[in-house]
This record gives structure tokens, sequence and C-alpha cells, in this order.
């Protein structure tokens, strides 16, 4: 949006668009879509009764505001929302008048991009002064506060992203969002390359809502790939943790295969530090299994790893948690193993301290098989029995001197142990390594 000030008063110039995505100017005009969504199924999770209050305490003084985002979306789609966003005419400084003055607990969660937390009946409601972009640089920008809701709804990445709703219902939809949601279309906001170039981030999203909303995996709008491959370079700007947090939706979404094989193909692999021998397929076939059961996205992402290795480079290249990397750990080396006694005897061998882990990566590893139920009641009920030898006994039993042999004859003893299912004595055990010690003495 334009806005320039003449001897005859503001103009402002409006970026609206056309049935074909077509980005066009309309002079101090708007297009609204005059539909009431509140004959809507979850219409009431939105105009709740702590929005309603939001909103009438912000009318009071004058200030307009509507429920934006993804809760709209949500609802257009009979989903219930999450997470209720609102925009407001209202200042940062405004907005917490409003809640000084009425007692409302708030967070300046970001402030200087207008944006303010406010808790009600312990309900988060984020609230964020209506704005637009003067200057970007491809990931952050300086933002310039307005009134008018269409200026924000421009500065927005996706049509379907772009609609608010007032808490009557009444909806604003400049850029035909709801009919590009209704025809599962991914849209830009007018240019494609434009809203690339304002935020590199834009690429991944693009991709994670494609996932989201559309209904075949090669749907893409040519418009946007083309853009994509154009402006890719700009991803080295992203940080590793928000490329990890996207790629999280993308891999558990829909379309998952498709789209990883299409920014393959757009070579944005390396430009995320994604390993090209990456198995999409082997993540595939067990995409819809490990759906069903709702597993971390970490857990999804290793069945395409068939080396350790590759993971642990990717899990550091991405700032991974040392939780999310022991699960793709645990899941690369053991996914191949259906046996009761060899997750036992893992689980023995996992010491104390560390079997909290063990069964975290033991859940996700059931869970990536569709439940695998048995197994891991089995194990999760299994009481774990306690190794019967201390090393020094093992020492001074058999009369071990000191060096490799110790560790040798420890782990001779364990062994043993696990195969007799646990069953032998520490009694049993010295014996056995007493008469293996002799054995390998006689054969000297």
């Amino acid at each position: 949006a334009v806005v320039s000030t003449q001897s005859t008063g503001p103009t402002v110039v409006y970026r609206t668009m056309t049935s074909d995505n077509h980005v066009t100017n309309v002079t101090n005009g708007c297009k609204t879509d005059s539909d009431n969504i509140s004959n809507l199924k979850y219409w009431s999770h939105i105009a709740n009764p702590s929005s309603r209050y939001i909103c009438s305490v912000f009318n009071k003084k004058g200030h307009e505001v509507r429920v934006v985002g993804g809760a709209v979306r949500d609802v257009l789609q009979d989903k219930p929302p999450k997470d209720i966003d609102m925009a407001t005419t209202a200042l940062p400084s405004q907005m917490v008048e409003v809640c000084t003055e009425h007692g409302i607990k708030h967070i300046l969660t970001g402030i200087q991009h207008g944006t303010i937390t406010l808790m009600v009946e312990d309900v988060p409601y984020e609230v964020t002064t209506l704005r637009i972009d003067t200057d970007t640089d491809g990931r952050h920008a300086e933002v310039q506060f307005t009134t008018d809701f269409q200026l924000d709804a421009a500065r927005r990445d996706l049509t379907i992203n772009a609609i608010s709703v007032d808490i009557e219902g009444r909806m604003y939809d400049y850029f035909n969002g709801r009919e590009h949601l209704q025809k599962k279309d991914v849209l830009f906001v007018g240019d494609p390359a434009e809203r690339i170039l304002e935020d590199y981030l834009r690429i991944l999203r693009y991709f994670r809502f494609y996932g989201r909303i559309s209904e075949g995996g090669n749907k893409w709008d040519e418009n946007t790939i083309a853009a994509i491959a154009c402006h890719k370079s700009g991803l080295h700007k992203i940080s590793r943790e928000r490329i990890w947090l996207e790629m999280q939706k993308i891999i558990v979404g829909n379309h998952a295969e498709e789209i990883l094989l299409k920014m393959k193909s757009l070579d944005l692999f390396p430009l995320i530090n994604f390993t090209d021998d990456f198995h999409i397929e082997d993540l595939s076939s067990q995409h819809k299994i490990a759906l069903l059961s709702e597993i971390k996205p970490v857990t999804l992402l290793s069945y395409g790893f068939t080396a350790v290795e590759r993971f642990t480079k990717l899990r550091k290249d991405w700032k991974m948690s040392m939780d999310e990397e022991y699960i793709g750990q645990f899941v690369i080396k053991h996914r191949l193993s259906h046996d009761v006694k060899y997750f036992q005897d893992l689980l023995v061998d996992t010491p104390k301290h560390c079997r909290h882990k063990f069964h975290m990566g033991f859940k996700e590893l059931c869970l990536s098989r569709g439940g695998d139920e048995s197994l891991f009641q089995t194990i999760s009920q299994w009481t774990v029995p306690e190794y019967p030898l201390r090393g020094d006994q093992v020492i001074k039993h058999v009369g071990l001197p000191k060096g490799p042999l110790v560790h040798k004859f420890i782990t001779l003893g364990r062994n043993k142990w696990k195969n007799s299912h646990f069953s032998l004595s520490g009694e049993e055990l010295l014996g056995y390594l007493l008469e293996e010690y002799n054995k390998m003495n006689k054969v000297k």
C-alpha cells in the first residue's frame, strides 16, 4: 500500500485482488465479503465470553477489534480453533491503558511490533495493533501502525491468512481467501515474489500450508513455484531453529512425500542444511501408520535415515533438542527389531539415570509402528532385574590382574547373565567366570 499526502488531503491506495489473483489498485475503497459466519459450527469458540469481553472494553474506548489468522481459517474449515489472535486499531499504549483500567492481566509480548498478550480467565489472547511494513530485509520488518484493516491484511503472506472477522461474525475478506480455502488453493497475497522478498521464511510456510490445505499432492501454483525458484537463496537468512520448526510441520502434514520431492527438485535442501540422500520414500511408507499414533516429528524424520551419523549432523545443523537427538538415534538403531528379549537386554544395559530416556525413545518407536501394543506393554511393565555382581567382587573372586581383562570378564559375566534370561545368581556367575579364567590360563 502507498500513502501519499496531497493538498486535497491524504489518499490511500489499497491492494486488492481479482478472481485470478491479480493485484489491482483501488483508491479509497476496499473489497469485503458481507457473509456473516456466526452460524458456522465452531463460531462460538471464537465468540466466547472472554473474547466478547475484550472486544467490548476496546470498543467502549473507540477501538475496533477483529479476530484474525488461524482461528478464522479453522472455523471456515469446520475445525475448532486453537489460539485466538486479534488485531486492533488501538496503539500499544492505548491497549495498555484499556487493560490497566479494566484490571486485565497483560504481557508485553512484542510491544515494539504492537503485540500484547491479554490473559482472560487464564487463557492467552494475542492482540496486535494494525500495521504495515515500511522496510524489510528478507526476514525482519520495520513496521508502522495504522488504523486500516485492509492495509494490515495486505502485508500478510497467504490469502487464507488475510481474513478477519468481527465479534458479530461479519467477515472481511479482501483477497478472496475464503474462495481459495474452499478450492483448497494456497496462494500468496498479490505477487508471490514480493511476499517472499519481504520474508524468506514464507517459502517454508507456503509448503507447510500446502500440506495443511491442499487436497492434491501436485496442485502447485506455477507463479509461486517460479518465485520460490528465483529467490530461494534467501533461505540462508532463516535461523536453524526456525527451519526445524517449519520442517516439523511439513513432515507430519499431508502430502509430505510430494512436498519434499518438490523442495528437492527446486534444490532447496542444501540451502536449509538438509541432506540430499534423505530417503523420502522410506518416510512416506511410514507416514500413514505413524500419523495415526501422533508421534513426534523427529520420530517420523528418522525413518528417512539409515545412518545415525547423518541424522546426528542434521540434529546439530537444525539445533534440535537433546531429547529429539536421543529419539532419532534410538529409532534409527532399533527400528528393525521386534523381539522382547532384545529390548530387555537393551534396557538392562541402560544406566539407571538414563532409563527415562530409553522409555521415551521406546514409546516413540512403538507408536511409529502403529502402537505395537503387546511389545510396549511388556517392556513398560517389566521390572528391570539388578545384575547380581559388582566389579570388585569379580576381581577378588577370580583373581584378575589390573588391566583390560577386568572389563572383558565383567562384560563376559553380564552377557552370561542376560543369556540365562537374568536367572543366574551371583554365586553361579562367579563360578562360571572362575572356570573361564582357568581355561584361559591353561591354554596359555
